[in-house]
């Protein structure tokens, strides 16, 4: 514990590190998707670039288009190919997006490829909440969550388990031997006091990984007007599960676990929800410290900043 410590006192806080760029081919395909959308065939240019920051097992990909008469970008999402990725990862993703843009809370989808799985969708203008923690843009993120929990369900939602999820990362963490014996048994104790503590809790749609960078902050302008509004990102693993869950994550995510009642009463959470809000915080924390053991390298520096807050 004392090396964690001491790490978090000398060092800056953990900035993801970059993931590698997107394939040649990759590329290629998220120009041809894009530029497929076009409704006459004026002239135009396009500009790629693609998002390097995090891990993730798909390609995030911004295709701008420039014509005579408008400028356009879109984001487009494709199965990373130096790993393999299937290609359910992005279907999957592009079926819970559509889902979340028709209730409000979730960007376009605007075209889907058949053949890689991948999709584009319109791009959010603004920032995420990582870049303005204000109490009024936490609350207005606590909201957000509170409508994605009172959505309709679709029949398509399966359980998600996030004790489970975790357990399977831990198993993972075990084979790479990238935690010790007294971490390693420490998760194991949180992982069966969480499951007895939230047993029988209702099952909801979800997000499961709402945190400060996949909450952005749409704005948009006109001679007229100012409009902004928040919308979440990153659905892929958007199914049923316990809404305290969501809410104990966004919580550790924003290091609120200490003083959580700004967030859980503008939730409008019941004693029993508060309850187990609290039982999902150590989970939340050992979430964020097994994926990033998996990850290693850089990621390992996350893994301790985690680890001291248990």
């Amino acid at each position: 514990m004392a090396k964690y410590q001491e790490q978090q006192i000398k060092e800056p806080a953990f900035e993801w590190p970059e993931c590698e760029a997107p394939h040649p081919d990759n590329l290629t395909l998220a120009s041809k998707l894009c530029t497929s959308l076009l409704r006459d065939t004026q002239p135009f240019e396009t500009a790629i670039t693609h998002f390097p920051s995090g891990w993730s097992s798909n390609d995030v990909i911004q295709v701008s288009i420039t014509t005579r008469t408008c400028k356009r970008r879109i984001i487009v999402k494709l199965p990373r190919r130096q790993i393999s990725s299937p290609t359910t990862s992005c279907e999957r993703e592009a079926l819970r997006t559509r889902w979340a843009a028709a209730h409000g809370f979730g960007p376009q989808v605007l075209a889907l490829d058949g053949e890689s799985g991948g999709f584009a969708m319109e791009r959010v203008e603004g920032q995420t909440l990582a870049a303005d923690m204000s109490p009024r843009r936490l609350l207005q993120a606590t909201d957000l969550l509170r409508k994605i929990h009172d959505a309709a369900p679709a029949d398509w939602m399966r359980k998600f388990d996030p004790v489970a999820v975790v357990r399977k990362q831990l198993d993972c963490v075990k084979k790479l031997h990238a935690m010790n014996l007294e971490e390693v048994r420490m998760i194991e104790s949180i992982l069966n006091d969480t499951g007895t503590a939230v047993h029988g809790h209702p099952w909801v749609p979800c997000h499961n990984d709402f945190h400060s960078h996949n909450i952005m902050l749409q704005q948009k302008h006109s001679r007229m007007d100012h409009e902004e509004r928040l919308l979440a990102i990153d659905f892929e693993d958007c199914d049923l599960a316990d809404p305290m869950w969501d809410l104990a994550y966004l919580t550790v995510n924003v290091e609120m676990e200490r003083e959580p009642y700004l967030l859980w009463d503008r939730y409008g959470a019941t004693l029993d929800e508060k309850r187990r809000a609290r039982a999902y915080i150590p989970l939340a924390v050992v979430h964020c410290a097994t994926w990033a053991a998996m990850r290693g390298g850089p990621w390992v520096r996350h893994q301790n900043e985690m680890m001291v807050r248990i």
